[in-house]
């Protein structure tokens, strides 16, 4: 399994990190007019914002290679979380794209989800 790649200076990310969780509730409408609703995990799931500014040459070519790598977004890979300093398996990205941003020599930036899953 795939890791998500860490900077040269050993972080997973840049500040500002933003970390949302998502819960998962279930809906169910009856012909009455009245709903019930019920909680459809144990758990809620994380999903971090990854913005990554002033990359490398280097740093953001492991970003793609790893983008590359994955062949989709439904591909699952592991994510040292920079909170709990634990490792994430079965997360996958947020998105089917990722924008890269060349502004000079050594500054470059992009930004991407990574999503926790159930496994």
């Amino acid at each position: 399994m795939l890791t998500f790649p860490l900077l040269d200076s050993g972080a997973v990310a840049q500040y500002p990190l933003p970390l949302t969780f998502q819960g998962s509730a279930q809906v169910i409408s009856f012909i009455d007019g009245a709903d019930q609703r019920f909680i459809r995990q144990a758990k809620a799931l994380r999903a971090w914002e990854i913005q990554l500014s002033v990359l490398t040459d280097s740093e953001i070519q492991q970003v793609e290679s790893f983008f590359l790598a994955l062949d989709g977004q439904y591909e699952t890979f592991s994510f040292p979380d920079p909170y709990s300093k634990s490792t994430v398996s079965n997360c996958r990205l947020g998105g089917p794209d990722l924008v890269s941003t060349y502004s000079g020599v050594d500054i470059n930036s992009t930004s991407i989800w990574v999503v926790e899953t159930n496994g």
